[in-house]
């Protein structure tokens, strides 16, 4: 297998081995029982172990690949029961279920937010394919994400009434998704300062929000926000679609024409190595310009970290675009590779807790046992869900013992007791 690194390639070239396989066997062997058995096992060793997961040193990348390529096939649209159908073969031979699972969840919700799912009832279709192999627990996540989207519409209508009730009429128009927990695994917002043109509408909605739920508490995920924004300097009325990062950025040039890069980013509050890449964004898009920046080096090898605290910003009061409508609002690297190391280290402690709950529980059913069999009880009862590998279950075992739930044989080192 080449190393392919595009969720639709990689999905795509899987699943025309496996369909070749099966073809073998239909034709040549009549579905003969061992040869199918063997052919599983084949698909199972190929998907989780090949170039790919050696050029990325992760041998979870294929279910995070399969995640991607669902959310891509969930995003297009049009006839996809039959995809769906595909994915869920290849999710079967998938050793790391729970590496999926997370970055499912975590598109899952990026898409509702971003309303860019192509319709609910596949996102339902999915969830329904995913609840006869999967936790019932994590469905019940994935359906409360759905369940939100109701909530939010049903919050949003109250929220409007709320204002011509206390006749608050200058607000910003907007819509707000609220999520009663934070399952997605998103990174925590920074100490951003809300742009004051969106904060009379912020304050009112939280005052809003709180009046009705006073026991909750209330967490803006401003990295996931976006909006639109009209430029009316040039000759042309554009509408620019941005994050609430870059809107908080050109809304500076309201109050004055240039600004330096470290007053912007005092005013904003953006966390630096973000707020630089949110900047060159808008350096690429000519919105903006820098006397100290060669506007030809952008597209080359010019890196966010080269633009400098002292440098001056100007509004590019020239801009041109054969374009009415701009959509800016790209993905921002720090946030995408934040999210994942989150992701990742939240599967690492669930993996460790759900070890560590399997060795009590192992335990507490056999009273005494050999610590090699307790290893082999660890791997069979949980190997459906990822792959474990011994250095964990070892560990976990430690934690188990310091935590005294368990001890170790006095005179007999490999056998471990269980403590009542």
């Amino acid at each position: 297998m080449k190393t392919i690194q595009a969720p639709t390639e990689y999905v795509k070239l899987i699943l025309n081995i496996h369909n070749e396989f099966y073809k073998v066997a239909q034709i040549f062997f009549n579905n003969d029982e061992h040869f199918i058995t063997a052919i599983d096992k084949i698909c199972r060793n190929f998907i989780n172990n090949n170039v790919l997961t050696e050029a990325t040193d992760n041998a979870r990348k294929p279910a995070e690949l399969l995640a991607r390529y669902c959310d891509r096939l969930l995003r297009k649209g049009s006839e996809i029961e039959r995809e769906l159908d595909q994915i869920m073969i290849v999710f079967n031979y998938i050793k790391d279920k729970d590496v999926f699972e997370k970055f499912y969840g975590k598109m899952l919700g990026k898409r509702l937010v971003g309303k860019l799912s192509a319709s609910n009832d596949y996102e339902e279709s999915m969830i329904l394919r995913l609840k006869n192999v999967c936790d019932l627990t994590y469905i019940s996540k994935l359906q409360k994400l759905l369940e939100d989207d109701n909530v939010s519409k049903t919050l949003l209508d109250q929220y409007r009434k709320y204002c011509e009730k206390e006749k608050i009429d200058d607000i910003v128009g907007f819509t707000v998704l609220i999520r009663r927990s934070n399952s997605l695994s998103y990174s925590a917002s920074s100490n951003f300062i809300i742009p004051i043109e969106l904060k009379k509408t912020f304050d009112s909605f939280t005052k809003f929000y709180m009046e009705q739920h006073n026991a909750r508490k209330l967490i803006w995920l401003h990295q996931h926000s976006k909006g639109e924004l009209q430029i009316l300097y040039t000759d042309k009325k554009y509408i620019l679609n941005v994050s609430i990062y870059q809107m908080a950025i050109l809304l500076l040039f309201n109050k004055f024409s240039s600004w330096t890069v470290e007053q912007m980013q005092d005013k904003t509050q953006i966390k630096i190595d973000l707020f630089l890449q949110v900047l060159y964004s808008l350096l690429k898009s000519k919105l903006i310009t820098c006397s100290e920046i060669n506007h030809n080096q952008l597209d080359e090898d010019f890196s966010e970290s080269y633009i400098k605290m002292n440098y001056t910003i100007y509004i590019n009061e020239n801009f041109r675009s054969k374009k009415i409508r701009l959509n800016l609002n790209v993905p921002c690297k720090s946030i995408e590779q934040q999210d994942n190391e989150n992701l990742y280290r939240t599967i690492d402690d669930d993996r460790r807790a759900i070890i560590q709950a399997a060795i009590v529980r192992i335990m507490k059913a056999r009273q005494t046992l050999k610590y090699v069999l307790l290893v082999q009880e660890v791997i069979q009862q949980l190997s459906s869900r990822f792959e474990l590998r011994i250095p964990m279950i070892k560990k976990c075992i430690d934690i188990v013992i310091e935590k005294e739930y368990i001890e170790r044989h006095p005179n007999e080192h490999d056998i471990l007791r269980y403590l009542a």
